[in-house]
């Protein structure tokens, strides 16, 4: 009798301790399932892209890759930061686009013209964003506040995160756009949405745009004595190019935060 008491105590004993654990566990499950909400949520306000407004009141999307956080969309505002304007540029008024004699900020849209039909409805003018002259990227007023034109070693830093982080090799496919693009130049993956778009530049003879296939954006590096600035483009190589580009070539603007 005596040991069927001891038995029986210590069932009831276990099933206790038992019950007391399952409990705890329920508790504690429940309440990392609430931190692991919170932190989400948390997570998912961080994540929500930021919207930058310039001072004519455009907006752009944004995209934080590593830790450079880059406009998502070429620079298209034709006003400086100050409220002055830049000077839409036309050659049939007799506008010159690069002299040096009479230092002139410009700028222009980029050619829309969809030669290859890779686009089902009429694009808007500012689609590839403006070009801009020499004068006006030197004039350090076309940045919204907050954000700077990226330097060559900007470019590099994005180009290094990409190589880290499975890219090696084909750096500009995954900051080209998924459409857009000619056959020739191929479409690119845009793994970050970088959404880098072919909008060509304008040449350094008579201001005339290139054709839309290739993506030029210029850097705030130049080297004045050779007249020469450093850009990067994208085009029908897996890989950024970097070029030094003459001075009066016009070209593409992505901002990046300071």
């Amino acid at each position: 009798m005596k040991n069927r008491c001891i038995k029986k105590a210590i069932i009831i004993t276990s099933f206790v301790i038992l019950f007391t654990a399952c409990s705890k566990t329920e508790v504690a499950s429940e309440e990392e399932i609430t931190q692991v909400e919170e932190v989400t949520q948390a997570d998912d306000v961080m994540q929500e892209p930021l919207l930058l407004a310039d001072i004519d009141g455009n907006e752009y999307k944004t995209v934080a890759i590593g830790e450079q956080v880059w406009m998502a969309e070429n620079l298209k505002v034709t006003n400086f930061n100050d409220g002055t304007a830049i000077h839409l540029y036309s050659f049939e008024a007799g506008d010159d686009w690069s002299t040096f004699n009479r230092p002139k900020a410009v700028y222009q849209w980029g050619d829309t013209s969809d030669l290859s039909n890779l686009h089902n409805d009429e694009l808007p003018k500012d689609y590839y964003g403006a070009m801009y002259n020499h004068f006006a990227i030197e004039s350090g007023k076309l940045a919204p506040e907050g954000w700077r034109i990226p330097t060559i070693e900007d470019f590099k830093k994005l180009e290094a995160y990409l190589t880290a982080n499975g890219h090696q090799g084909a750096e500009a496919t995954a900051l080209k756009s998924k459409t857009g693009w000619s056959t020739s130049s191929g479409n690119g993956t845009d793994n970050y949405g970088f959404n880098g778009l072919p909008g060509g530049y304008v040449h350094t003879q008579g201001g005339a745009t290139g054709a839309p296939v290739i993506g030029v954006w210029a850097t705030s590096d130049v080297n004045i004595e050779r007249k020469l600035r450093q850009m990067i483009s994208l085009h029908n190589t897996s890989i950024l190019s970097v070029n030094e580009n003459s001075l009066h070539l016009g070209a593409a603007i992505r901002c990046i935060k300071n």
